[in-house]
């Protein structure tokens, strides 16, 4: 059964991202509640666990390894996700997508986002984003006063309404995978 619906904030870049994650961090957000979600676009050699990875380390290697890379904040994993590519990861779907098997990752990003509060149509828009090089934070048991708190930070730090970006990319000929299959 799904979580509740979950607040999130879409930005063009991973440094945008990152920045907002810190924010949500520091105005007293639990890192239990915040995830964040970018594509690896420089393919680092940092621990990749999950479904599609030979060799995954355990958790104790893998967090000993973590922590030694600059630039890579503790608790942050990269996996590789059918469709997507490599992704780093870190807060509650990091922990969903590092527990994946390899068949329950045919669901890919917008399965775990869906899972996670998440509405399709913006899993979707999500997905794209991410795998286009933006970055995704998303806070998790945010209610009432703390979801205002949450929304403002991510629209303080330049979050982007998901539907600008769909009419970007619409009006390149992207279609969001459901319409594709609808039309299809």
């Amino acid at each position: 059964m799904p979580e509740a619906k979950a607040i999130a904030g879409f930005f063009r870049t991973r440094a945008e991202g990152e920045h907002a994650k810190a924010a949500l961090l520091e105005a007293g957000f639990s890192p239990d509640d915040v995830s964040f979600i970018t594509a690896d676009t420089r393919e680092a050699d940092i621990p990749k666990v999950g479904p599609s990875v030979k060799g995954a380390e355990s958790e104790a290697g893998s967090d000993a390894i973590v922590g030694g890379i600059i630039g890579l904040a503790a608790g942050m994993i990269a996996v590789v996700l059918p469709g997507i590519g490599t992704l780093i990861a870190a807060g509650p779907i990091a922990g969903a997508i590092g527990g994946l098997t390899a068949g329950a990752a045919a669901g890919g990003l917008i399965g775990l986002l869906k899972d996670h509060g998440v509405s399709e149509e913006e899993a979707e828009f999500y997905e794209e984003g991410v795998r286009r090089g933006g970055a995704l934070v998303t806070v998790h048991r945010a209610e009432g006063e703390g979801e205002k708190k949450a929304r403002k930070i991510l629209d303080d730090a330049g979050a982007i309404e998901v539907e600008k970006l769909a009419d970007e990319w619409r009006a390149t000929g992207w279609k969001p995978r459901s319409q594709a299959l609808r039309a299809g």
